[in-house]
């Protein structure tokens, strides 16, 4: 899957949990407001999320190969990054601190003039450095 898919891909998504939590909040009695407030939230990261990776995609151009600043180990953080595991989940699988995940992280974001996970990763992703694919 290309780059350019990939980014497709989450942008679409993004866009459907969007449409989830909406739905749900819908759903909820009125008078549930920890549920009400615990789905505002999750639904401003979501749309958050949504318009970094838009942003980004509109920002680039597809396909345009640049040579990436990570070491091997970023590379190999991001890329569990953006198949989603957390910061924990990627300790454990590398034999790490969830300090020095951390540490990789902040030089990720560094690195690639970045602010948030989602963007590090929309960013390789749409550069071609990553792959989602994880064993």
């Amino acid at each position: 899957m290309s780059a350019a898919e990939q980014l497709s891909g989450l942008l679409d998504t993004l866009d459907l949990l969007g449409a989830q939590i909406r739905a749900y909040q819908r759903a909820l009695p009125a008078d549930n407001y920890p549920a009400h407030a615990a789905l505002a939230t999750l639904g401003e990261l979501a749309r958050q999320a949504l318009t970094e990776a838009q942003d980004i995609a509109a920002a680039s151009p597809p396909n345009q190969p640049i040579e990436h600043p990570l070491s091997p180990r970023e590379l190999e953080v991001l890329t569990l990054v953006a198949a989603g595991l957390t910061n924990k989940e990627i300790a454990y699988r590398l034999d790490l601190s969830e300090r020095t995940i951390q540490f990789h992280l902040n030089s990720i974001f560094q690195k690639t003039s970045t602010t948030s996970r989602t963007e590090a990763s929309v960013y390789a992703l749409h550069h071609g450095w990553i792959t989602t694919s994880v064993d």
